[in-house]
Formats: C-alpha cells, structure tokens, sequence
C-alpha cells in the first residue's frame, strides 16, 4: 500500500478562531471608515471660519489621520481575506486526508480476493487523493503611518 503522508492525522487548525478573527478584522475596518467619515465631518465644521497657520496645519494633520485610518482599514481587509484563504486552504488538506483515509479502510476491507484480482490483471486501485496543497505565500506590502511634522 503507498504512502499516503500524514493522513491519519487531522489538520490542526481552528476553524471557529479563524472565522471569529476574519469577522472582527472586517468589523475593526467598518469602525476606522465610518470614523474617518464622523471625524472629517467635525473637522470641517470646526474649520468654517478657522484662518491661519494653525489652521492649515490642521488641516495638514486631519490629511494625514485620514490616510493612516484608510490605510489600516484597508490592511485589516486584506488580512481578513487571507485568514478565510488560510481556512479555506486547511479545510481542503483536512478533505484530502479525509479522502485518503477513507480509500486506506477500502483497501484494508476488501480482503484477499480483491488483492489475488488485482494480482493477475494487474489493476491496482490507486489512491484518488490529490497531492497536497502548496501554502500561500502572502505578500505583506507596509502600511506606515504618515510623517507629522511640529
């Protein structure tokens, strides 16, 4: 009988955990945008009759928050994406050895006559697993925060 890798092995992974984290990076990211929106709102009524240097530096600085919050909402997006394909991938790996596993128990039940056949014919059943998924290999681009001067 071949062998078939760590089938009887179940993947160790958290599907719940997963979920929970890829739910909570999505909502952290609603909060920052609708922040962003709430904040941008209170700036701009209380720049209506604001004049000056301190003004513009103000304005400088809302500039900034407002790209940094974008920038981090958008990376929270990102990694909430690639915790579901990290849950989808080790669902597939644990469905492959699940597969394995269940034509292993096929092989071992069908006895001697199954074996003497496949002797002679020279017909062996081979294992219908798909050989094991590659890892994803993310691409961790920074998201750094804007420069703030004075």
């Amino acid at each position: 009988m071949p062998d078939l890798g760590a089938i009887h092995e179940n993947v160790r992974f958290d599907w719940a955990a997963a979920d929970r984290l890829a739910r909570e990076l999505r909502s952290s990211a609603g909060v920052l945008t609708t922040q962003v929106g709430y904040r941008n709102t209170i700036a701009a009524q209380a720049r209506q009759d604001w004049r000056g240097g301190f003004a513009e530096q103000f304005d400088g600085r809302m500039g900034i928050c407002t790209g940094d919050a974008q920038r981090l909402a958008t990376a929270l997006l990102r990694a909430a994406d690639q915790v579901d394909e990290l849950a989808r991938m080790a669902r597939q790996e644990q469905d492959r050895r699940e597969q394995a596993r269940a034509w292993e128990r096929r092989q071992r039940d069908e006895g001697n006559f199954e074996k003497f056949k496949e002797f002679f014919t020279g017909e062996h059943d081979t294992p219908p697993v798909p050989p094991p998924v590659e890892p994803p290999k993310f691409v961790i681009t920074e998201t750094a925060c804007s420069t703030r001067n004075g």
